[in-house]
């Protein structure tokens, strides 16, 4: 990381530090650690952004040797992330909650950038795969192996909202989830959800002991948390 990007980043910090010195609004935190999806190797010096509503500009922090970080001083209300790696694609999650005097702790993975294809040859080219339906009668079901629940944004705890919200996607054979679609929406819910899920790793759908990709729905029932 440049001397610059540093500089730029440390001045974010200041003008939130001199708010709560001159007894500004109550504040929260949040940390975390960036993994590589792959290998979930800790990823040192990923650039870690936030933004919100509520946040004057933004504030910014970079990932230890641990692959963790630390970002204080936060208003309380929902923010977005934006993480950044060499070599990694940008990665930008939202629907992350801070309330006043607490901390949250988050577990975010990115993937690396694709490797170019290979140049031509002289063998035929082989079907592109296709995700399939899920069919519980001829398939077994994915299950889950890690992946956080989801963050009730400030809106939908503000409104008390609460119920049930569908969503489609495509789990591969290598059990990460991607092309998310909602079918059935949650007031100010939609995307949390689907954050929450594109950041969940499965043991994917097998048929006749293969693993495959599918269209996956998902029907999330959501509770407001106890206070």
């Amino acid at each position: 990381m440049s001397r610059h990007c540093a500089f730029a980043i440390a001045a974010l910090l200041l003008p939130l530090r001199a708010l709560a010195a001159a007894g500004g609004p109550a504040t929260g935190t949040i940390t975390g650690v960036v993994l590589d999806a792959t290998t979930q190797a800790p990823l040192p010096d990923t650039v870690v952004i936030v933004r919100s509503p509520v946040l004057v500009g933004e504030q910014g922090a970079v990932t230890d040797q641990n692959g963790a970080f630390e970002l204080t001083l936060l208003p309380a209300g929902s923010y977005s992330l934006s993480l950044q790696h060499d070599g990694f694609v940008p990665f930008t999650p939202d629907g992350a909650v801070v309330r006043a005097h607490r901390t949250i702790k988050i577990r975010l993975s990115l993937m690396k950038v694709p490797e170019a294809p290979s140049p031509p040859t002289a063998l035929p080219l082989q079907p592109v795969v296709k995700a399939v339906e899920f069919n519980d009668a001829t398939m077994t079901a994915p299950v889950i192996i890690s992946g956080p629940p989801p963050e009730y944004t400030q809106e939908a705890v503000e409104r008390e909202v609460e119920g049930l919200i569908v969503v489609r996607c495509v789990i591969t054979a290598d059990g990460f989830v991607h092309s998310c679609k909602v079918i059935k929406s949650l007031p100010y819910m939609d995307r949390a959800v689907i954050a929450s899920l594109v950041r969940r790793r499965y043991k994917p759908a097998q048929q006749q002991g293969n693993p495959i990709d599918v269209f996956y729905t998902f029907n999330v029932r959501l509770k407001l948390p106890t206070q």
